[in-house]
């Protein structure tokens, strides 16, 4: 899962919240650094990744891109995966898609200071772009895969879009499959931790 599918799992407990965001960003041996939930945060963060990465769903999905992207075919089903999550938002949770980008980067906002110095770069993109409205259009997706292939220098990351539109009845049916799976995952991790406030 990307960005936006991270922040809705954790949301709206903010210790949970950043951690999901820097998640990426730190190594095991920094996490003592951190509060309990953010700390808490990045564990889920990482369960969430692997719950994703070796869900069935998942599985078949790469298998439609897999022969084209090979190794990148991972990096693109997750980014596939927000941009259902951004069209079908209201499905899954009572805010708006908009509401709740304004919320969630106020509170990353509130910590800027507890982030890494790399995920505050991101950060500052992240809401100077509007990268996670971006990813409710197919056009927005080919920005987004535009952006990561200038950063990565892997050019063929840009190619994804041609295959979500090829197999986008089947990538869409897959993530609405999918989807309440690691909600019910998440809720059952959350609920695991007696001390969070969620």
């Amino acid at each position: 899962m990307n960005y936006l599918a991270h922040f809705a799992l954790s949301f709206p407990n903010e210790g949970l919240l950043v951690g999901n965001f820097i998640g990426d960003h730190i190594r095991n041996k920094d996490l003592p650094t951190f509060n309990k939930d953010i700390q808490v945060g990045v564990k889920m963060h990482r369960k969430i990744d692997y719950f994703t990465d070796t869900h069935h769903i998942t599985k078949e999905l790469r298998k439609l891109l897999f022969v084209r992207h090979r190794h990148l075919s991972r990096v693109l089903i997750d980014i596939i995966y927000d941009h259902f999550l951004a069209i079908h938002f209201s499905s899954f949770y009572q805010l708006s898609l908009k509401d709740f980008i304004t919320q969630v980067q106020a509170l990353l906002q509130l910590n800027h200071g507890a982030l890494p110095p790399s995920a505050q770069l991101y950060l500052k993109g992240m809401i100077a772009h509007d990268w996670l409205a971006k990813y409710q259009t197919v056009e927005g997706i080919t920005y987004i895969l535009a952006k990561m292939a200038k950063r990565s220098g892997i050019d063929e990351i840009e190619e994804g879009t041609s295959s979500l539109i090829e197999h986008y009845g089947k990538l869409q049916k897959g993530f609405l499959q999918f989807y309440p799976d690691v909600m019910h995952a998440c809720t059952i991790f959350k609920n695991s931790i007696p001390h969070l406030d969620t």
